[in-house]
């Protein structure tokens, strides 16, 4: 075995496995610290009769010299701060050390280090790793350094382009990180011989398959790639003999047209059962899962091939706050920034808002980071946040070249309903917006379930029709920014909805993208001004759908005086006023209704709306003040009263809190003597009046503080006592371990 190459490991992976040998070496369990200011101790064993301190120097490129330099004056005055004092010290280091700098170091360091042999330089180390291949095999990054495993990789027929692979599997096990979906693909291969792994673009498919294939090639695989149709596989293929395929895109990177030819598709279901059977081979293929899709609807053996079994679809929802920062760390740490832009990242203000990205995608962080830093571009953490802020590249490709007419009708009506709709509400939309048959909807969705689009409760594609109740939602927040960009730069999207309108639902979510606030921050805006005429009749023709909308008629009214106000559109606005001066229709609204309608017509700046606000604000107070009665009703009449503050005349407020307060004391003072026989929805809603006295709650009722700590309602918390900003609050506690993560690139050098 070569001399393993140190070079492809991070300082954190350096640590990692110093951990790992030293425990083995010393047959102790090692602590290990965060990066950072360590006060001269990376590792540590703390016992009864030893205290054992470790330091890791990651220099590789800095050479010998540096570094010696280095450990004396900076590392050596460290030691007499180390409480306790360390019995031995030992220094771990990918610099290749001499006897005389070994001796140096020994000397100034004495008697902490107890010999040159507790001295480790990088010919130990390694020499250390060939007799212990349990530790290479846990840390990746060593795997594809190492010569012999590389030779095993290399099939005699295909020489060029698996050194060009191994290449790039070194590469990807610099920045992969490992999460659950590979542990599902281990085991899927490992039962089946075979794992086909799909999912929408930049999910990281390739990346998975290529560390499949540096698992199998360390057992002693031969890999071949395959890359332009199964006759590869049988050119080369050895009975008996480990072999590991991998057929990246193997229906087409852009359509399924570039692959699936000349029986293709019998061929590859022939070599899948094929290999199911051999226990010496393993077949490892990515695709798009909108191909799959279309291989399944245009071939029958396809459809019926039973692929299920040994298929993964990969899904970034699924990748915990950790993974994403041990995904974004190994990027920066990589990448050819400069320091200054790497250590920005160590920041919390900086990575928080990339890993909780809506749109976090690995392939966008990639492809950020590996073009040279731009400072006229901002900060590092902008450019990050503009990369996932912009979903056009990820999807415009997939979304014009590769999709039919029919599939791209389904997501502009589902675009319409505001990214999420059950499926029969989008059936029939879509419908009577295309023009086309039940078996095209069912067929397009097939094609972009899994991609674009998912089913929200988890239905296999063949079972959607199966379930009545299915909805139908975009795969990830970005499909939904996309599809807004495409609206906002082709108004022709615009008008085909609003000319086949189904719901005014879809009215309601096309004119909110035209006045949503500036602070909204969307990625796009609708100017809707020019098509004030087809917003009206749109609007006006469904109104009165009930059976077509989500919305109640009193959240209609609210909408219209919206929409009538932004796009000064008197008929929507009339159809409001006709409801409102309708006996009773508010008193029958629902709270949030009843609200929002009292606050629309004391802001709207229109006379006639103006006019109907008294009487709207009298029926809208007596329906929250009396619609729910007792004690309850009491509560949460209070708390309108302190929401509507300003409508509410002085001495109705008044009587109403005296009310509440003395009803509250008694329940308190009831629960106190008879917990069990005090309705529990009568206190949850005593307990949200008491919470809205922030600031005097604890002397008013001194005796709801033990309650409100252990009852089981939202709200409570680390707020009761006014609670920090989330700025305020130790990052480490925020964030875990993601903190620990990226907190250490702020200590490159």
């Amino acid at each position: 075995m070569d001399l393993l190459d140190l070079r492809k490991l991070s300082d954190l992976d350096f640590e990692n496995l110093c951990k790992d040998i030293f425990e083995h070496i010393l047959g102790v369990r090692l602590e290990i610290f965060a990066s950072g200011p360590d006060g001269g101790i990376d590792l540590r064993h703390l016992g009864p009769d030893r205290n054992i301190v470790i330091q890791c120097k990651h220099w590789i490129n800095s050479g010998r010299a540096k570094l010696v330099k280095h450990l004396i004056d900076k590392e050596l005055p460290k030691l007499d701060q180390i409480t306790p004092l360390p019995m031995r010290y030992i220094l771990a280091t990918s610099v290749e050390m001499t006897p005389s700098s070994k001796t140096t170091i020994a000397s100034a360091f004495s008697p902490y280090i107890l010999s040159t042999g507790d001295i480790f330089g990088i010919s130990e180390i390694t020499s250390i790793l060939q007799q212990n291949p349990k530790i290479i095999r846990k840390h990746m990054r060593l795997w594809l350094n190492d010569s012999t495993i590389l030779e095993s990789m290399i099939s005699k027929n295909v020489i060029q382009r698996s050194l060009h692979l191994a290449d790039d599997i070194t590469d990807t096990l610099r920045t992969y990180v490992p999460s659950s979906d590979m542990r599902m693909a281990m085991d899927l291969i490992e039962e089946n011989h075979v794992v086909l792994i799909s999912g929408p673009p930049g999910v990281g498919k390739t990346t998975m398959a290529q560390v499949i294939c540096a698992r199998y090639a360390d057992r002693g695989f031969e890999l071949v790639e395959v890359s332009e149709n199964v006759e590869d596989v049988y050119r080369v293929w050895h009975d008996g003999e480990p072999q590991i395929f991998i057929y990246d895109d193997f229906l087409g990177q852009t359509s399924l047209d570039d692959k699936l030819h000349k029986n293709e598709d019998s061929r590859l279901l022939s070599l899948i059962r094929r290999i199911r059977k051999d226990p010496t081979k393993r077949f490892v293929c990515t695709t798009r899962e909108y191909i799959l899709q279309q291989a399944r609807q245009r071939y029958e053996r396809m459809d019926q091939g039973d692929l299920d079994p040994f298929t993964l679809t990969i899904d970034l929802d699924d990748l915990e706050r950790e993974e994403r920062a041990q995904i974004l760390y190994n990027h920066v740490y990589w990448s050819d920034w400069p320091l200054a832009a790497k250590r920005v990242f160590s920041q919390p203000d900086a990575y928080r808002p990339i890993i909780r990205h809506k749109s976090f995608n690995p392939r966008s962080i990639s492809n950020l980071l590996s073009v040279p830093f731009d400072p006229d571009l901002g900060e590092s953490g902008d450019q990050a946040l503009a990369a996932l802020n912009n979903p056009m590249g990820l999807w415009r490709h997939l979304f014009d070249n590769q999709l039919k007419d029919s599939d791209r009708d389904v997501l502009y009506i589902l675009f319409s309903l505001g990214g999420k709709s059950s499926l029969s509400t989008l059936g029939d939309a879509y419908l009577e917006f295309s023009q086309r048959s039940l078996s095209q909807f069912r067929a397009s969705l097939k094609v972009l379930n899994g991609t674009l689009v998912k089913v929200a409760d988890g239905a296999t594609s063949s079972a959607i029709w199966e379930q009545s109740g299915s909805r139908i939602e975009f795969s990830n927040p970005s499909v939904n920014d996309f599809m807004l960009v495409k609206f906002s730069e082709e108004r022709d999207l615009v008008l085909k909805i609003l000319r086949c309108p189904y719901s005014f639902d879809q009215i309601t979510l096309l004119t909110s993208y035209h006045d949503a606030p500036p602070e909204s921050r969307m990625p796009a805006r609708l100017n809707l001004m020019p098509l004030q005429a087809e917003v009206e009749k749109a609007a006006l023709a469904t109104l009165d759908r009930d059976l077509t909308t989500s919305q109640p008629q009193a959240s209609r009214v609210v909408e219209c005086l919206r929409i009538g106000r932004s796009l000064d559109i008197a008929k929507v606005r009339n159809w409001a006023l006709r409801k409102l001066r309708q006996p009773g229709f508010v008193y029958r609204a629902s709270s949030e209704d009843a609200i929002s309608l009292i606050e629309a017509t004391h802001a709207s700046g229109d006379p006639q709306v103006k006019a109907l606000h008294d009487s709207v604000r009298l029926e809208g107070l007596t329906s929250l003040f009396n619609k729910v009665g007792g004690d309850r009703g009491l509560f949460i009449a209070a708390g309108h009263a302190m929401d509507l503050a300003k409508y509410v005349d002085d001495g109705i407020r008044e009587s109403i809190y005296s009310q509440a307060d003395e009803a509250i004391s008694a329940l308190l003072l009831q629960y106190s003597e008879d917990p069990d026989n005090v309705e529990v929805d009568l206190i949850d809603d005593a307990l949200q009046y008491i919470l809205r006295h922030e600031d005097h709650w604890q002397t008013k009722w001194p005796n709801a503080a033990a309650l409100l700590l252990d009852w089981p309602f939202e709200g409570t918390g680390e707020d009761l006592d006014g609670g920090d900003e989330e700025d305020d609050i130790d990052p480490e506690y925020i964030d875990g371990e993601a903190y620990l993560i990226m907190n250490s690139l702020n200590y490159l050098e």
